[in-house]
């Protein structure tokens, strides 16, 4: 009987996931076409096939689905770093990982249609900024820096400052392209681009960070 219903608990939550899901989908193209102020609850429902009070019921205003678009697009990346926080996997497969994770958050989409959005309204209402970097940039970066900090600990990387380490990474992986594709001007990116990108940003931090171990492979 208790097996019974475990089932229809999941199927139902596995149910009201995909909806929620859709309906986040449905949010993103709304914010892409008409910005964070035009975009309305309303529309959102309509055009997700929702009513408007399923929304306010699961994301309680239009700055809580933001906040609900930010965390979704940052739980892969999250992910990633969490499958490796024991840091058993060699430093070149954690990098590679990440950074492919990584790109194809921050130049999807998504990211763009969240980024352009809260760009906008920084001045009338930077609560969304410091929102976007809670729930992006603070909830990720953190473990990143745990990353490196456990490898510089066991010897495997030579660095003196996790931090600073953590941010040449960044720096190596997205140069101006976030910037690029926020402007219009850089079309997202192939799979093999980001593959490509993630692997040469991985090699040039190994070769900055590798020490010893980099330089008798």
């Amino acid at each position: 009987m208790s097996s019974s219903i475990d089932e229809v608990v999941f199927v139902k939550r596995a149910s009201r996931d995909g909806r929620r899901d859709e309906i986040l989908d449905v949010a993103v193209q709304v914010l892409f076409e008409r910005g964070y102020r035009d975009a309305s609850m309303l529309e959102i429902a309509n055009r997700a096939a929702a009513s408007k009070e399923t929304l306010y019921a699961w994301f309680g205003d239009k700055q809580g689905l933001l906040a609900a678009l930010i965390e979704r697009n940052a739980q892969h990346v999250q992910a990633v770093l969490a499958g490796h926080l024991k840091g058993e996997a060699p430093p070149e497969r954690v990098l590679l990982e990440f950074g492919r994770a990584l790109l194809e958050l921050l130049l999807g989409d998504t990211a763009v249609a969240i980024n352009r959005a809260v760009i906008a309204e920084v001045k009338s209402d930077p609560a969304l900024a410091r929102m976007l970097a809670a729930g992006g940039r603070q909830a990720v970066l953190p473990t990143f820096i745990r990353l490196l900090e456990g490898y510089a600990e066991h010897e495997v990387l030579q660095l003196d400052d996790a931090t600073l380490a953590a941010e040449d990474f960044l720096g190596l992986l997205l140069g101006d392209t976030q910037i690029r594709r926020l402007h219009g001007v850089l079309p997202r990116p192939r799979r093999a681009q980001i593959e490509a990108r993630a692997a040469r940003a991985a090699r040039a931090f190994l070769l900055l960070y590798g020490g010893d171990r980099m330089g008798s492979n």
